[in-house]
């Protein structure tokens, strides 16, 4: 498994090219962008290949994958990356009733079908409003329901929940290619405030990690929603993943 950047984490860091220098100058070699940054395909291509870095998977919003599909794929095809992944669902357009993510995991079904057609893989992104439900019965249940999508966890939004992250993983184990390395302290405020550098908060990195080993999982996304110092926590995050992947051999 990679140890690699989300772009997320330092989304308030100038432009792109300006976070992608960022994240390099932290000693990443990989990452993970978020959405097209208001420029055409051939923009955000050059502008990463500048960068050195390469792109290991992208988050897309649902608005992105409804009216710029095709950009999508160019986009991905042109940096050579396979998986692109659905993140995030504004509170108006979330379903309150099983019909309505039913609804949902289908069109995100459509979507991977398409996808597929251009050797691209669709991965759902957790928060914590999709694990709400009986076991086999939340919104992420339904949407892994659907054969073709697979799931990227968010390891903090997992732990915020209150849920076993290694259970979780070893239940879905064939669907995950990646995950959102998220570490959070349920006890230590609301909202942002949970937020914590990798190692910092509650979650079971040694138990994640192992249950990790046996999927299908590349990459270790590092990310943080609301950091105060987005390179002490960029190169936290890298040196802690690092070190707890040597010990799991």
């Amino acid at each position: 498994m990679r140890v690699s950047a989300q772009l997320y984490t330092v989304r308030q860091c100038g432009n792109l090219a300006d976070q992608l220098q960022l994240v390099a100058d932290c000693g990443f070699l990989d990452v993970e962008t978020t959405g097209l940054h208001a420029m055409s395909p051939n923009q955000m291509a050059c502008t990463i290949r500048q960068s050195g870095l390469n792109l290991r998977s992208a988050h897309f919003d649902w608005e992105e994958f409804d009216t710029r599909f095709n950009d999508i794929v160019e986009v991905l095809h042109l940096l050579e990356c396979r998986v692109a992944v659905m993140p995030w669902l504004a509170p108006q357009a979330r379903p309150d009733t099983a019909r309505g993510w039913k609804t949902v995991s289908g069109q995100l079904s459509e979507w991977a079908g398409r996808l597929a057609d251009h050797d691209i893989s669709l991965a759902y992104h957790n928060h914590d409003f999709d694990l709400i439900g009986a076991p086999g019965e939340t919104p992420l249940d339904q949407i892994l329901a659907q054969g073709n999508i697979y799931w990227q966890p968010d390891i903090g939004w997992l732990a915020a929940a209150g849920l076993n992250s290694a259970d979780l993983i070893t239940r879905h184990s064939e669907r995950i290619l990646s995950v959102h390395a998220t570490d959070v302290d349920p006890e230590g405020g609301s909202e942002d405030e949970r937020w914590r550098n990798l190692g910092e908060g509650v979650v079971d990195w040694n138990g994640t990690l192992q249950a990790l080993a046996q999927t299908e999982c590349t990459d270790l996304f590092v990310e943080h929603d609301e950091t105060a110092d987005h390179r002490q926590t960029l190169q936290m995050g890298r040196s802690f993943l690092t070190d707890q992947l040597a010990g799991i051999g």
